[in-house]
């Protein structure tokens, strides 16, 4: 492995621990709204996020923004669903 190839892995892996922490952030606000709402799905606001998602970064990247936010998008609903 090159030096670079090692210290590029490194930088993901930091920006890696800080999604972690974010995600874990954004589980935690979501998770109890489904009682504010009534329901665990809001297309609208999906919507708006997913959008919100694609234009916070490069335009090549925005698909792939959209996937990612598609994904947290379905957790955070598992995380709403009643037990």
């Amino acid at each position: 492995m090159t030096d670079k190839l090692t210290a590029a892995r490194a930088r993901i892996d930091a920006l890696d621990r800080r999604i972690a922490a974010l995600l874990s952030r954004r589980f935690a606000l979501a998770a109890p709204l489904r009682a504010l709402k009534g329901r665990a799905a809001d297309p609208a606001r999906e919507r708006r996020v997913l959008a919100n998602a694609a234009a916070a970064v490069k335009k090549g990247h925005a698909p792939h923004a959209r996937a990612v936010f598609a994904e947290i998008i379905r957790q955070s609903k598992r995380l709403q669903a009643p037990e």
